[in-house]
């Protein structure tokens, strides 16, 4: 009996972490940045990878881009700050774009002095 149980255990867990998989191919991935000091203003943020398609805001963020080869540059702003995100168009949503936070400013429009512990989070 405890076989059977072991089992169906080790079924369910692979069933469950196939589940958010999906076949490699083109698509929308959404980019949150991630800040250790909460809401935020503004940031500015580099893509770096092939096959980055248009960027679009989401939310109540502005965006702003420029594009260079394989790179991205992209300023986000919140007026009344709050989480600052986009999405992204990729040729493979599997392969995340590799990605760079260079500067940020929080909701009083001061640039934060460190910027360690920043990061874009990206999902399907």
């Amino acid at each position: 009996m405890r076989r059977h149980r072991l089992a169906a255990f080790l079924g369910l867990s692979l069933l469950v972490a196939c589940a958010d998989q999906s076949p490699p191919g083109p698509g929308i991935l959404t980019a949150t940045l991630k800040s250790p000091n909460g809401a935020e203003g503004a940031a500015l943020v580099v893509l770096m990878g092939s096959g980055i398609g248009e960027v679009t805001p989401l939310g109540n963020t502005e965006l702003y881009t420029n594009s260079n080869l394989d790179e991205v540059r992209i300023v986000l702003i919140n007026q009344a700050g709050g989480e600052l995100e986009f999405r992204v168009e990729v040729a493979d949503t599997t392969i995340k774009p590799t990605a760079s936070v260079e500067e940020v400013a929080g909701p009083d429009n001061q640039l934060r002095s460190a910027i360690g512990g920043y990061q874009l989070e990206f999902r399907r």
